[in-house]
């Protein structure tokens, strides 16, 4: 009777004996979480403060500066806002620069208003005749030169020219560019009043563009307008690196054929000439050209210089003329450069003031 109460009892509560050491067995899982910590703050979510702001706004409290001023988009006129796909075409549609509207200032009191630097004046051009060129000292470090303005004597049209120095090639080419003067009344207001956003995208001269030359340079520079306004006159500068000059050449520009061509007649004039009469082939020899201006008894033709260079002082090569249709060239002097040069576009010239 007492075996078979004790098997009675172990078969009943063997069960539970076994259930209870399951659950006392460890949750491998639940040793591996870290426990969890409760507040009152993230119990209620609805009370929970998030921060929007920025991370600048915060170090600018942080540092005790003012807030930046924030600009609410509700406020901009929306009006000119593209919104079809049309409006986003009819944006982005090229407008020609001639068509660009430049603002008048608007002047809020008589000390806003800042007049003309009266230490500049309206000169002729070309003075001393032949003798200007342009800067390129440092077109290297700014990529860029540019030439001044010059008027042409109607006070019509404005030109000047642009060299751009690409470091790849270690080249540079250069444009003239283009610009109608709307303010004809006199040259000092044409000068001053026109401004380079009017000027012709289209450059009506390019050298050094059309091919890629390492450490070859190509700058161009205006000479002078012609008497009529009709043509206007460049000299071309060709050479290696900004170090040497191989030579230079004349470039002229008819705005009535709206095309340019050089002058390369007169070069060749020249070393046929010194072969002919005195035997000297110039081709053997550093020489060049150097264009001074229109000449004034014959306003159709352009006078150069011809010098060669020796150890000791340039040879003189004589004054030679050249046409614009570069139908013939003409020796003016093989030993003097006495002719007369006729000075037609107008430039600005800064006045030095001595205090």
């Amino acid at each position: 009777m007492k075996r078979f109460i004790i098997l009675f009892l172990c078969c009943t509560l063997f069960p539970f004996i076994s259930f209870a050491k399951e659950k006392e067995k460890p949750d491998p899982l639940y040793l591996s979480s870290p426990a969890l910590e409760f507040n009152e703050e993230d119990l209620n979510s609805s009370q929970k403060v998030i921060d929007n702001r920025t991370l600048e706004e915060k170090i600018r409290e942080k540092l005790h500066l003012k807030p930046t001023k924030k600009i609410y988009y509700h406020n901009i006129d929306k009006s000119n806002q593209p919104i079809t796909v049309d409006d986003y075409y009819k944006l982005a549609k090229d407008i020609k620069r001639s068509e660009f509207e430049i603002p008048e200032p608007i002047f809020t009191s008589p000390a806003d208003i800042i007049m003309p630097d009266p230490h500049f004046r309206v000169i002729r051009f070309n003075t001393p005749p032949g003798q200007r060129n342009i800067d390129i000292s440092r077109i290297v470090a700014e990529r860029t030169a540019v030439s001044a303005g010059i008027l042409s004597p109607d006070n019509t049209k404005m030109v000047y020219t642009k060299c751009f120095f690409y470091p790849r090639f270690n080249q540079t080419s250069s444009s003239a560019y283009f610009i109608p003067v709307k303010e004809t009344s006199d040259a000092y207001k044409a000068l001053f009043m026109t401004n380079v956003m009017q000027e012709e995208i289209n450059p009506i001269v390019n050298v050094g563009m059309d091919e890629l030359v390492k450490y070859q340079f190509r700058t161009l520079f205006p000479i002078d307008w012609s008497k009529d306004s009709s043509k206007i006159a460049f000299k071309e500068k060709v050479g290696s690196n900004l170090q040497e000059t191989w030579q230079t050449n004349v470039i002229i520009y008819d705005f009535k054929t709206k095309d340019w061509k050089r002058l390369t007649a007169v070069r060749e004039a020249i070393i046929y000439w010194w072969r002919q009469n005195k035997q000297i082939e110039l081709k053997d020899y550093m020489w060049d050209i150097f264009p001074v201006g229109w000449e004034k008894s014959n306003p159709d033709r352009l006078v150069v210089y011809a010098y060669a260079f020796t150890k000791n002082r340039p040879l003189f090569l004589g004054t030679w003329s050249i046409d614009y249709n570069e139908e013939k060239s003409k020796l003016i002097s093989i030993d003097s450069t006495a002719v007369e040069i006729d000075l037609n576009g107008f430039g600005l010239k800064e006045i030095k003031l001595e205090h």
